[in-house]
């Protein structure tokens, strides 16, 4: 995820529960495996295939990729089998496997990979971490993780409480935040997690409103802002929120028009209704994507390098725009530094952005302004 993270991000977090797993050899591509999942990071791009492998591609300065070396990649490659979800943090990467286990790469300095290294070493191996993982969140420089049994675990930077364990303590092993909670969203610097009763909690950097809590004050152990909300995705220092009823909602930094309201200036402190009928929802660094019940996909946001996919790179949008290129056939989206990763239902993967580290898969450094075919 770049010099912030998005679903990181920044995004959003993957899960896939698989029926029917095949084995690629190392090196050996399977252009027949249709892909289920991705999850855009700072300059790196983690591409989960129906068959439970897991590629990588992009920046491995790291070794967020997870391939053994520190060599970028612009085509992807195979990084492991037997995975069931993944989530690309500004540097480093978080892996689910199927037997539960939870393994990391990358960037440690802040101890973000929860190996409880002294050195925090950075790892361009995958090194298990923890069992009984349900699902999990890569931000800027922090993890948080959901297991099995509902108890969520921080590891990582915390000098804004984005770990939410009460302190600014860095950790370098997961510790206990909280119990019954369903998804996590990491951002930059804050976090966003939603309980099993459908509560919204914050905690973490709050300076441009990303909490949502009416403030602009740090939090350092979880707050609670909505009710009745499905999912939710930490951008850079913005927050997206999908509520069950399909409206959309977002809160914080503004400049670029993340937010999507139609203003470009005013950041928000207090969620505020963009869309509804929404289906799904990533924020990246600056952009936003957003994933309507219909099928088609919308963007909003800076969009210097792309990463909007209209077929510009006007400077920003602050009003959802169409990606009309894409149809009605999107099934899923992950929004990445200043790129962005698209999943059409026939399981194809399409990417639009920034792409100076090999990060959109497509063989060369060149940006995309329209999203093009990613061939595996």
């Amino acid at each position: 995820m770049k010099k912030t993270v998005f679903s990181y991000g920044m995004t959003a977090i993957l899960v896939v529960l698989f029926t029917l797993f095949l084995t690629a050899c190392p090196g050996e591509s399977n252009s027949s495996a249709k892909v289920t999942a991705i999850s855009a990071g700072g300059y790196h791009t983690m591409i989960l295939k129906k068959d439970g492998t897991l590629w990588a591609t992009g920046s491995n300065y790291s070794g967020a990729l997870g391939i053994g070396n520190n060599e970028n990649k612009k085509t992807p490659v195979l990084v492991m089998p037997d995975v069931a979800a993944v989530s690309a943090g500004e540097s480093h990467t978080m892996i689910l496997k199927n037997d539960g286990t939870l393994w990391a790469t990358g960037k440690n300095f802040f101890g973000q990979l929860g190996d409880g290294a002294t050195d925090q070493a950075d790892k361009n191996t995958p090194v298990q971490i923890m069992t009984d993982v349900a699902s999990v969140s890569a931000g800027g420089d922090h993890t948080m993780i959901v297991k099995t049994d509902g108890t969520l675990w921080a590891t990582g930077r915390n000098d804004f409480g984005q770990l939410g364990d009460g302190t600014r303590d860095g950790r370098s092993t997961p510790v206990r935040v909280m119990t019954d909670v369903a998804s996590v969203s990491a951002g930059y610097a804050h976090t966003m997690i939603l309980k099993k009763n459908g509560t919204l909690w914050v905690t973490g950097w709050n300076n441009v409103g990303q909490l949502g809590d009416g403030t602009w004050g740090y939090k350092f152990t979880p707050k609670q802002i909505m009710t009745d909300v499905a999912a939710v995705s930490a951008g850079d220092r913005h927050t997206m929120i999908l509520k069950k009823d399909g409206t959309l909602w977002a809160t914080g930094f503004n400049l670029d028009g993340q937010l999507g309201d139609g203003t470009d200036k005013n950041h928000k402190n207090t969620p505020v209704r963009v869309m509804t009928d929404v289906a799904a929802v990533s924020a990246g660094d600056r952009h936003t994507m957003i994933l309507k019940k219909d099928g088609t996909l919308w963007a909003t946001g800076y969009n210097g390098g792309g990463q909007l996919g209209d077929g510009t790179d006007e400077d920003h949008k602050s009003t959802p725009v169409k990606v009309t290129s894409m149809g009605t056939n999107v099934a899923s989206v992950s929004a990445g530094g200043d790129y962005t990763m698209i999943v059409k239902k026939n399981g194809t993967l399409w990417a639009t952005g920034r792409n100076a580290d090999g990060q959109l898969g497509v063989g060369d450094t060149t940006n995309r302004i329209t999203p093009v075919k990613i061939i595996l």
